[in-house]
């Protein structure tokens, strides 16, 4: 059976990077469908898109390099399907390639760059940073009240630095998990109310073959 296998790299910002991972599959498959492209399902009694994405974004953040694989029945030329499925996106997600990969191509996300941009960059930033690298274990706690668990989010920290008046956090994914960026700020002593109001987080993941 014929399967043209195709990877979508995308952008979202403006409002749209409040909406949530299951928000922003649903989304996807109505522009999908909406495209007319000749999308290859499952098989099973519930029938869906052969469509996977490399990764959840956390709500809130924008994002430079988002991931999504689909497959399709024929033969669509790159240029024709992202010119047919960029039309059916809303303002705020942009595609911004669109290339056919082997059938056997699964890509993973082993490493994410965070962009923060504070209000105001405290004077002893960097004093921060050198202590919170230098440490051997950065606890924080995980999950809903009731069910909190400590983890260990130091082996994720692969880098932290200021970049032209903004943070650079550098996060390593494996197959254990990764940290999220509002952790490292809570320690580097960002308070949760310039952490929830004050800052501008965007990511651009990086992808390698599985």
């Amino acid at each position: 059976m014929f399967r043209q296998r195709v990877r979508v790299c995308y952008s979202v910002g403006g409002d749209k990077r409040f909406l949530s991972h299951h928000d922003m599959m649903r989304l996807w498959l109505r522009a999908l469908r909406r495209s007319g492209l000749p999308l290859r399902m499952t098989e099973g009694f519930h029938v869906r898109p052969r469509v996977s994405f490399a990764m959840a974004r956390g709500v809130g953040i924008a994002s430079e390099s988002e991931w999504l694989g689909l497959e399709l029945a024929d033969w669509v030329n790159p240029d024709v399907a992202h010119k047919r499925l960029a039309s059916q996106l809303p303002p705020d997600i942009a595609i911004r390639s669109l290339e056919t990969v082997a059938p056997s191509d699964r890509a993973v996300v082993r490493r994410i760059v965070y962009t923060v941009t504070p209000d105001r960059v405290p004077q002893d930033i960097d004093r921060r940073i050198r202590t919170l690298l230098d440490r051997r274990r950065v606890i924080v706690e995980r999950g809903p009240e009731g069910k909190r668990r400590q983890v260990d989010i130091r082996p994720w920290l692969a880098g932290l630095q200021v970049r032209r008046n903004c943070l650079e956090v550098i996060a390593d994914c494996r197959s254990d998990g990764t940290l999220k960026p509002e952790e490292v700020l809570a320690q580097l002593a960002f308070s949760p109310d310039e952490i929830a109001r004050s800052l501008i987080v965007r990511r651009q993941s990086q992808l390698d073959p599985a």
